[in-house]
């Protein structure tokens, strides 16, 4: 009996090391990672975590305006610094047709959606809610 409730102990701290503990900026990085459609559905960013930090790269884009510009693997997200799961992770996003850079924060809402806000001299310049669409 004793040595089941060992088992189980370590199986849990064992579980916990790898993937945080739920909130966590550890749980979080792994939380985040995945493909997520911008709010018009004109691009697919799979996001994935490096050294604490959140970057992105462009997987899919429609073409705008007649724009042949190529934009796919673009890094749009750049060094998002991973916060606890109820505060915002803050870094910088590059938009992949202008190169226009942004403040940037985002947030989990929910299992499959992101909160994500623009700024700009700490003035909110656009916000949006991105859906996952493949989770690793």
């Amino acid at each position: 009996m004793i040595l089941l409730f060992v088992f189980i102990i370590a199986t849990c701290t064992v579980l916990l090391v790898i993937f945080g503990l739920p909130g966590t900026p550890n749980y979080m990085g792994w939380k985040l990672s995945g493909i997520w459609a911008n709010q018009s559905d004109t691009l697919q960013i799979m996001i994935h975590e490096q050294d604490a930090f959140l970057n992105g790269h462009v997987v899919s884009a429609d073409v705008r305006d007649n724009n042949s510009k190529i934009v796919i693997g673009k890094m749009v997200v750049n060094k998002v610094k991973l916060r606890s799961a109820w505060n915002w992770s803050t870094g910088k996003y590059i938009d992949p047709y202008t190169m226009e850079e942004f403040d940037f924060k985002i947030k989990l809402k929910g299992n499959d959606r992101l909160k994500v806000y623009y700024l700009e001299n700490q003035n909110l310049v656009r916000k949006e809610e991105w859906k996952l669409i493949s989770s690793f």
